[in-house]
């Protein structure tokens, strides 16, 4: 790109100075060289910006301007501060609202109200380490940073003036040799191939375990969940023969937040039985801890006060507020040795006392509220990530309420957006403009729009799908819509749910999501309030058409033929969908034989193992984990009358056009309600 130009903002002997640089030249002064280099990183460039000081200087702000023409038929994304922040395409006129004032003092915390100055003006959107404007040709243009260890990157793109400004956080840094400012990715091309790039360079490792299910208890109990609880829904899920991986507990059980060593009077004394009844259910067993807090009334904090951050004035830092706790809580100065060898204690207990084999870390944005002089808070949390992957071990991690960028690499699974509910929306915290609210609408919103990141940084969690109807105020196109595109597009697939209290129907679709596989996104299409995503697996094609808003939308598919519900569509006619509808659809190759999909599964197909045919003779069987009957719609050539499948005589039928066969499929394992 040309005309990018630089500013850096330094101190040197009390005295505030600037230096100007762009790409192509850099800079130099008595006090200090500016470096940049471009490297070519196909589809797109690489820039460097590196720092080498000639005399003692400290860092105060950094910027690159670069010129970016934003048209109005534009999509925008800026990555939101933390996992819970809202964040989805915007289109250049729109605008991210800032807070209402009035909320600041319980809401500011979670976010980066504190930290950015937001006008909410339309047109101007600020994010964190990545970004990218999408044209209508569906080309993206991805600013990503390589270098959060060191700060956080601010993204802001300014629709309206054709600009993206990149500010690098170095605030209080004194460099003693040469100082990578920035390292950036910039890319021109589509998702796949600018993304691709994009985690190419950062060079992470690949997760280390396969997309987990799983049950956790808050979604339904909160901080009111039992032993005996944990015991009955593990049993239902045992009794049922669900084919889970995990069974995580989660607030609920400890002393206080913040006093991790200690158990509360329900729990004590039951920490590692309970580990160890659902081991013997062959599930693993995940705890939730909250790291790096400590509320108003725990031990913690009233034995060891000097252990958390402090402002200028003295006085503790606040990470939040609960009113389900004691009011407010406050973060821990990782950067302590004390605090690291307290925390090292508790991961041992957990993991290797009780052994339990997940944690889920949660309101870890907490570590980075306030950075040590002459650090920068992306540092310290990125930092604080590495610390508890180190302490950790092999052991799971789920992090949850954390920047994301200094999470790439260091879980294995982490939340990608809010809290679902079961509502659709909280009104009065949309009203006020908390982007890190309790919504499932936004858990959705995010769900789709950081589906980037799923099996590549980490796995996503998506957070819980309910379908069950107690205490539960979705509709029934809602409760669907959140567990279809929680499997299409997650990695951790958790519920809360007793499931000895659905229905059948109920039971049948929570049933039909098994076996659980990963899928690769390929396409992701916005219509309105509406999408259409379409991704693979190993050897399938699948469409899931969502809508997202409250009135019946239309969408188009791409020419070919497609499965759903029993049934073949052709894909030149459009598809309706009503309010709050989603479906799955298989699309078929168009081979002579054929497997176009089965009712057994949410995913038509998904669950067959093995298909094969020899002339007139066609077998296929599912795969151990799948649990449901049903059938099976197979594509078979026109002319032969009769048709050998798994041995059975079957007469092909005509739908349309094409020559079907529908095989039944016998039940592998017989639930028990």
């Amino acid at each position: 790109m040309e005309n990018v130009r630089g500013k850096l903002t330094y101190r040197r002997e009390g005295v505030i100075a600037t230096i100007d640089f762009n790409l192509d030249g850099g800079a130099e002064n008595e006090d200090l060289v500016v470096t940049p280099v471009v490297e070519a990183a196909y589809p797109g460039e690489r820039w460097t910006v590196t720092i080498t000081p000639r005399t003692p200087v400290k860092l105060l702000t950094a910027e690159l301007r670069v010129p970016l023409l934003v048209p109005p038929t534009s999509r925008i994304f800026v990555n939101g501060y933390q996992t819970w922040t809202e964040c989805h395409e915007l289109r250049p006129r729109d605008r991210i609202p800032s807070l209402n004032r009035l909320a600041r003092s319980r809401c500011s915390m979670y976010g980066d109200y504190e930290y950015v100055t937001n006008p909410g003006f339309p047109g101007r959107f600020h994010g964190w380490t990545y970004a990218y404007v999408r044209s209508e040709s569906d080309e993206l243009t991805l600013f990503g940073s390589l270098s959060e260890q060191t700060g956080f990157t601010l993204v802001t793109i300014t629709a309206s003036a054709g600009r993206v400004t990149l500010q690098k956080e170095c605030g209080g840094v004194t460099p003693a040799g040469p100082y990578v400012l920035y390292d950036v990715y910039v890319g021109s091309g589509t998702d796949t191939e600018t993304f691709t790039r994009y985690f190419n360079l950062l060079d992470l490792p690949r997760p280390r375990t396969p997309p987990l299910t799983g049950w956790t208890s808050w979604y339904n109990y909160h901080t009111d969940v039992t032993p005996e609880i944990i015991l009955h829904n593990v049993d239902a899920l045992s009794k049922n023969d669900i084919p889970l991986d995990v069974v995580q507990i989660d607030d609920g059980w400890e002393h206080a937040v913040g006093d991790w060593l200690t158990a509360n009077a329900k729990f004590n004394g039951h920490m590692g039985g309970l580990a160890d009844a659902i081991h013997e259910q062959g599930y693993k067993a995940g705890l939730w801890l909250a790291p790096f807090i400590a509320e108003e009334k725990s031990d913690l904090l009233r034995n060891h006060p000097d252990w958390f951050l402090t402002d200028d004035r003295g006085k503790l830092v606040k990470a939040g507020y609960n009113p389900g706790w004691s009011g407010f809580f406050y973060s821990l100065d990782v950067t302590n040795p004390a605090v690291q060898s307290y925390l090292t204690d508790v991961l041992h207990l957990v993991l290797h006392v009780w052994h339990f084999d997940l944690v889920k870390l949660d309101f870890l944005y907490a570590a980075c509220r306030r950075a040590p002089e002459g650090t920068t808070r992306g540092q310290v949390m990125s930092e604080s990530m590495q610390f508890l992957r180190s302490t950790v071990g092999e052991g799971l991690i789920l992090g949850c309420g954390v920047p994301l960028g200094p999470s790439f690499g260091q879980v294995d699974f982490c939340r990608i957006g809010a809290d679902v509910s079961p509502k659709w929306e909280d009104r009065l915290l949309s009203a006020i403009h908390y982007r890190e609210r309790v919504s499932t609408s936004s858990a959705l919103h995010n769900t789709i729009s950081r589906r980037h990141l799923n099996g590549v940084a980490f796995w996503n969690d998506p957070d819980v799908s309910m379908l069950r109807t107690s205490g539960n105020s979705l509709s029934d196109q809602q409760r669907h819509t959140l567990f279809l595109l929680d499997h299409a597009l997650g990695g951790l697939l958790f519920t809360s749910d007793d499931i000895s209290m659905y229905t059948p129907e109920q039971l049948r679709l929570y049933l039909s999501q098994f076996p659980v596989a990963a899928k690769t996104v390929d396409d992701a299409r916005q219509f309105g309030e509406a999408w259409r995503l379409t991704m693979h697996t190993s050897d399938a094609t699948f469409v899931v058409a969502a809508n997202l808003g409250a009135q019946p939308t239309w969408l188009n598919l791409d020419p070919g033929v497609y499965y759903c519900n029993g049934k073949l569509l052709d894909g030149q006619n459009a598809l309706r969908l009503g309010p709050f509808e989603t479906i799955c659809l298989r699309r078929a190759r168009g081979a002579p034989i054929e497997l176009l999909g089965t009712t057994s599964h949410l995913f038509p197909g998904l669950d067959i193992e093995h298909f094969a045919c020899n002339e007139q003779s066609i077998s296929f069987r599912q795969f151990a984990a799948a649990r449901l009957e049903g059938e099976a719609l197979i594509m078979v050539p026109e002319g032969e009358n009769q048709w050998m499948v798994n041995n059975v005589p079957m007469v092909p039928e005509h739908h349309g056009a094409y020559t079907i066969l529908r095989a039944p499929i016998a039940r592998v394992a017989q639930p028990s309600i």
